[in-house]
C-alpha cells in the first residue's frame, strides 16, 4: 500500500505524520511525505512592464530550503517507522499538486489534516483538504484538528 501524507510545517503536520505512521503500520504501507511550495505569483500580477524583481530567486531558494527542512523534521518524527518513508516536494498550488501527484503515482490513500498554517489563509484561499476531497480520484482520509 502507498500513502501520501501532505505536510505544511504546522504543528498539526507532525501529529498527522505520526497518526499516518500508526495507520500505515496496520497495512504495511510505504509513506511519502509531501510538501508543496506555493507558486509566487504576486510579482507576476504587478502591472509594471519590463519590471525586474531580483529577490524572486532568493525567495524561491529560501522556500525550497524551508521545504527540505520541514520534510526532514517530519521524517525524523517517524524515524522508527518499519516501512519505506520518502520525501517529495513540488511547486504549485497545494491542492492541485496533491491530487495530481497521488493519481500519477498510483497512491492508494492520502492522509491529511483539516487545518494547516492558519485560519485566515484558509478563509482567503479555501481549504486545501476540501479541495483535495472534492477533486481526488484517490481515497482521502482527513484527520480532524489534533
Amino acid at each position: 500500500m502507498k500513502v501520501l501524507v501532505p505536510v505544511d510545517g504546522s504543528k498539526m503536520s507532525k501529529s498527522i505524520v505520526e497518526k499516518a505512521a500508526e495507520y500505515g503500520k496496520k497495512f504495511d504501507a510505504d509513506i511519502t511525505l509531501f510538501i508543496v511550495i506555493p507558486e509566487d505569483e504576486a510579482f507576476d500580477r504587478i502591472p509594471f512592464p519590463g519590471a525586474s524583481f531580483p529577490y524572486t530567486n532568493e525567495i524561491q531558494k529560501a522556500n525550497l530550503e524551508n521545504a527540505k527542512k520541514i520534510l526532514e523534521e517530519m521524517r525524523e518524527a517517524i524515524k522508527d517507522y518499519p516501512y519505506n518513508v520518502d520525501t517529495v516536494y513540488k511547486e504549485g498550488r497545494p491542492a492541485n499538486q496533491i491530487v495530481d501527484y497521488a493519481k500519477e503515482n498510483n497512491y492508494d490513500l492520502i492522509i491529511m489534516g483539516n487545518r494547516g498554517l492558519g485560519a485566515f489563509s484558509r478563509t482567503l484561499l479555501g481549504s486545501v483538504s476540501s479541495k483535495v476531497l472534492d477533486h481526488s480520484s484517490v481515497s482521502v482520509f482527513v484527520i480532524k484538528d489534533a
